[in-house]
């Protein structure tokens, strides 16, 4: 079933609010899964076509979303169907902006103990990073049939 970008278009401004100090465009209708705005397009006789409201917006506003991609709200306000806080990045980029954990993690410059995490001084691993200063005296410790603090 093919959408008209004006009925969503009509469908959006209808339950858009301007939030004027960030610039977000609030979704005020129904709230799906995981906080994001959600619309749904009845087909008529059954069924019908249901959109996050974001990524609608995306579509009626600067066109199709390239497969493969995801958007991510530069605003990280996940209500925000404001095309100009979206953009279309892969997955794990999507990802590594987040503020879940893997977003957290490769952000990180410092090993919990405040050695840097730089070239010289870390070890990686199928995707994970160790400290080396750390690891070497993990391992003393565990030599010796003790806990490293």
């Amino acid at each position: 079933m093919v959408i008209p970008l004006s009925l969503l278009y009509e469908r959006l401004d209808a339950r858009t609010e301007p939030e004027p100090n960030t610039g977000c465009w609030l979704w005020t209708g129904p709230v799906r899964g995981q906080g994001y705005g959600g619309l749904y397009i009845p087909n008529g006789k059954r069924g019908g076509v249901a959109f996050y409201a974001h990524r609608a917006s995306y579509m009626v506003f600067r066109g199709p979303i390239p497969k493969g991609q995801q958007l991510d709200h530069l605003c990280r306000v996940r209500l925000c169907v404001n095309p100009a806080h979206l953009e279309c990045v892969t997955g794990a980029e999507n990802r590594r902006r987040g503020n879940g954990f893997s977003g957290v993690q490769v952000r990180r410059t410092h090993c919990p103990r405040g050695h840097p995490y730089d070239a010289a001084n870390t070890y990686k691993n199928r995707g994970h990073r160790s400290c080396k200063i750390c690891f070497k005296w993990h391992r003393r410790f565990a030599a010796h049939g003790m806990r490293f603090p």
